[in-house]
């Protein structure tokens, strides 16, 4: 009962983990794999053919990984056409705080407010407790 009740609470917030990411261009992609050590990129070589690499690595002039997640592949820097990698994304992110906070500013606000009439609220019609605010005239 309690696993799922942390599931739950956490599926949320699968949101808030690619939220602030996007898949993006590469564009110097060696120096990219060596500073980010990324965990997955996707790469388009020259003759268009498309491979998706699981734990890139660059050796000299050379990008090796992981193709299809099962075996091991290699091919010359020189014939990487484009990469694209999951980087991150500072508007997503500002939006998503901006709207966090819209909405955390709104329950304030409401529950500043309070909700429904206070119970020191005048009865209409005495002879109605259900019109009253408490119940009792």
């Amino acid at each position: 009962m309690l696993s799922r009740l942390t599931a739950a609470a956490l599926m949320p917030l699968i949101f808030f983990a690619t939220a602030c990411t996007t898949v993006g261009t590469v564009r110097r992609p060696a120096q990219f794999i060596t500073s980010k050590t990324p965990e997955i990129v996707w790469v388009t070589t020259t003759d268009n053919s498309q491979v998706v690499l699981l734990s890139p690595r660059v050796r000299a002039d050379t990008l090796g990984g992981l193709a299809e997640g099962v075996h091991y592949v290699e091919m010359p820097l020189a014939t990487v056409q484009s990469m694209r990698a999951r980087q991150p994304a500072p508007r997503r992110t500002l939006l998503l705080v901006g709207g966090i906070i819209l909405v955390v500013a709104e329950l304030a606000i409401d529950a500043s407010r309070g909700r429904g009439p206070s119970s020191s609220a005048a009865c209409i019609n005495p002879n109605n407790p259900q019109t009253c605010p408490n119940g009792s005239p």
